[in-house]
């Protein structure tokens, strides 16, 4: 897989991958891939323990027909294993913060079920508390009924005669 490196050619400096294209050294024209390419191993690796490869590619300019060489850079085997690593470390800082968020929302949802079943008690408590007042408010109206009828039947007052 090539990316995009900068190699130093004898003449200039050249980009290979995403978008960019190698330029032709006689007319300037853009060319987008390699008629060939082979491999050269590096003498000498850049860092401890990584290998790395160059890639040669002949080019050939589709408006002069001119033929040239350039060196392009592959990925080291060094950096697949560190972006390997910096994967792997994303992933375990990602799993440590859902770990976290889980954690927070099982907390969440234990503190929410404990204030509704508080409230649910509360309520249950309310309507007992109202329907002992309810109960004193009808015992009361009774008595007071029973006081209008005494006090009525007191007085010599009829049924017919009060309303």
């Amino acid at each position: 897989m090539l990316i995009t490196k900068h190699i130093l050619d004898s003449r200039r400096i050249i980009t290979r991958g995403g978008n960019n294209l190698v330029k032709c050294p006689k007319c300037g024209g853009e060319i987008t891939t390699p008629v060939k390419t082979w491999p050269i191993p590096i003498r000498k690796p850049l860092k401890k323990g990584e290998e790395s490869k160059i890639v040669m590619g002949i080019f050939e300019c589709p408006n002069c027909k001119a033929r040239f060489r350039t060196a392009l850079e592959v990925e080291t085997k060094l950096e697949e294993t560190a972006n390997i690593k910096n994967m792997v470390e994303r992933i375990k800082g990602i799993k440590g913060e859902l770990m976290q968020t889980l954690k927070n929302l099982r907390e969440k949802i234990k503190t929410l079920e404990t204030e509704r079943a508080n409230l649910m008690i509360e309520i249950d408590n309310l309507k007992k508390v109202a329907e002992s007042k309810a109960d004193a408010l009808e015992s009361e109206v009774t008595m007071l009924r029973e006081e209008v009828k005494s006090l009525r039947d007191l007085l010599g007052y009829t049924e017919e005669a009060g309303k």
